[in-house]
């Protein structure tokens, strides 16, 4: 029975991750014109590593600073505002959609 309502929280907690990735994120980088799957890249590019590259994502959007960027330099970076909690399930759900890594045959 707790495995149950285990396993359907995790659902409805991913379901809602999935929710915030695609409603708050995908819907921002369209209208700024700027694709996330070229930023995954460049951060497993340079990164190489799940760990790495989710750490450097998020120290990025935390604070900001163009000297990090790894986007070529086009105007003014944006201030994200997310908690680190929600930037967390954020950056899973990007991880998943765009890892290349288990999808190469």
């Amino acid at each position: 029975m707790g495995r149950i309502i285990f396993i359907t929280l995790f659902c409805f907690l991913t379901l809602f991750a999935a929710d915030l990735f695609d409603k708050q994120c995908v819907p921002c980088h369209k209208k700024r014109g700027i694709d996330l799957k070229p930023i995954f890249f460049n951060y497993l590019l340079y990164y190489s590593s799940e760990r790495r590259v989710k750490r450097a994502m998020k120290e990025f959007l935390l604070h900001p600073d163009p000297k990090k960027s790894l986007l070529p330099k086009k105007g003014k970076i944006y201030r994200h505002r997310f908690d680190p909690k929600t930037l967390d399930k954020a950056l899973d759900i990007y991880w998943e959609r765009y890892k290349v890594m288990g999808k190469i045959k």
